[in-house]
């Protein structure tokens, strides 16, 4: 799974991690606890989705079509922002999150959604 081993997901995944891990041991940074998440939501998420795909239909060519970002963008910011947060007091509607999972996906779209070639990142 050669998708899964691209290093800007792995960057990805570290800093999810390393989030979560300062959010539990009680250290707070409001940028980070705010909105870091939500910037490598989409990376996270589609990188997941596009190793599947190509999985699936056995094709490391494929790359996940652009309304399918789209797509991803609008059900996350309708669920996190506005469906979730009227239910669970855990969760506020912040627009600025749809704006950071604008920005994850376009970090996707342009350095992870690509063909692999035979040459791209052997692991």
């Amino acid at each position: 799974m050669r998708t899964l081993l691209h290093p800007v997901f792995l960057v990805c995944v570290l800093l999810f991690v390393g989030n979560q891990v300062l959010e539990l041991a009680g250290f707070y940074f409001p940028l980070l606890f705010s909105y870091l998440d939500d910037l490598l939501a989409m990376p996270i998420v589609l990188t997941i989705i596009l190793a599947a795909e190509r999985s699936y239909f056995q094709n490391d060519k494929f790359v996940l079509p652009l309304a399918w970002l789209v797509m991803a963008v609008v059900a996350f910011s309708i669920f996190f922002e506005l469906l979730l947060p009227p239910i669970s007091s855990k969760h506020t509607a912040d627009w600025v999150d749809v704006l950071a999972y604008t920005l994850g996906a376009l970090v996707f779209q342009f350095t992870i959604n690509k063909p692999l070639s035979r040459t791209s990142h052997r692991c």
